[in-house]
């Protein structure tokens, strides 16, 4: 989706800016990296507090008139950090700057009210939300929407096809070339009405409260280190232990049961930010069960004693 709007949206101008933050997935970073070079526009990065949150001085420092659009995610898919993404939409608009929001770690794990949020352009992924692999949601201002041109081609995107000439269809039609993925959307649907059934708000509420239980068990285990825990993670749990590198926690939980996941989360920037070569992030959801925890805990502390032997 985000790829999307980076080849279709046509209104970035040399000498225009492009903000991000520094929380991005690489997949909000690297489209407005290219379209900046392709060009001749800026690239401005955020930067976070020492707690880990965004830094909003620093983000309304960056604004100007010469913003042309901001890209920010709504929860850090590495840190679980939330961002104020009403005020960055609203302070964002006071210059006419558009604003695209990645909504992929929000949407499956709390309210979101698009129409208040007036975000220019809003994605999210379906497999976060338990919907199939390889479908997701781009909504549009329809005004937007309009102005923006085809990137692809095929059926079902054309009025009519000419020996010299093609017309494109109208609104969504024009942006859905070849064969859709109807399994996928009508997976992606089911997954938004199971959601909703549970409600939003009750997800929300659980996964804070398996969340709270987790950051109080690492507590008091000494040798982690939270990552962003100040600032309040939302359903995902980022951490170092110093003296041993993530992915063997990694190999070491997964002998225990536990999935967690280690790496740079496809947030490269972020861990040269933080000196890190990667965190162990552990994340929540509502199929999980507070008594599953303490076997992490358990698994964390089998982990830090072993490479404690060795020394």
């Amino acid at each position: 989706s985000i790829n999307l709007v980076a080849e279709a949206y046509q209104e970035i101008q040399a000498g225009d800016e492009i903000i991000i933050s520094l929380l991005e997935h690489h997949s909000n970073w690297v489209p407005w990296q290219r379209l900046a070079q392709a060009k001749g526009a800026t690239l401005k990065v955020c930067p976070l507090t020492p707690e880990g949150a965004l830094d909003w001085d620093a983000y309304q420092s960056l604004l100007s008139d010469r913003t042309a659009l901001v890209a920010m995610t709504q929860v850090s898919n590495t840190l679980g950090v939330a961002t104020p993404i009403r005020s960055i939409i609203e302070a964002a608009h006071a210059y006419g700057a558009k604003v695209i929001v990645d909504g992929t770690q929000a949407v499956p794990h709390q309210a979101v009210d698009l129409k208040s949020l007036n975000a220019d352009f809003y994605v999210f992924s379906g497999h976060k939300m338990y919907a199939p692999m390889g479908i997701g949601a781009l909504l549009v201002k329809s005004e937007l929407l309009e102005a923006m041109s085809p990137y692809q081609t095929g059926g079902g995107m054309i009025s009519e096809v000419g020996y010299t000439e093609t017309t494109y269809a109208q609104g969504v039609a024009k942006f859905e070339a070849g064969t859709p993925n109807v399994a996928g959307a009508i997976g992606l649907a089911a997954a938004c009405d199971y959601l909703q059934s549970i409600g939003m708000q009750q997800v929300e509420n659980y996964e804070a409260y398996l969340t709270q239980l987790i950051l109080d068990g690492l507590a008091k285990i000494p040798e982690v280190r939270v990552i962003g825990e100040a600032v309040g993670p939302k359903g995902i749990v980022s951490m170092a232990v110093d003296g041993v590198h993530p992915h063997d926690l990694a190999s070491i939980l997964d002998g225990f049961g536990v999935a967690a996941r280690a790496g740079h989360h496809c947030t490269m920037p972020l861990m040269k930010a933080l000196h890190l070569p990667a965190t162990l992030r552990v994340s929540v959801g509502i199929y999980n069960h507070d008594s599953e925890l303490p076997i992490l805990f358990e698994a964390l502390d089998h982990a830090i004693q072993l490479f404690a032997r060795r020394g």
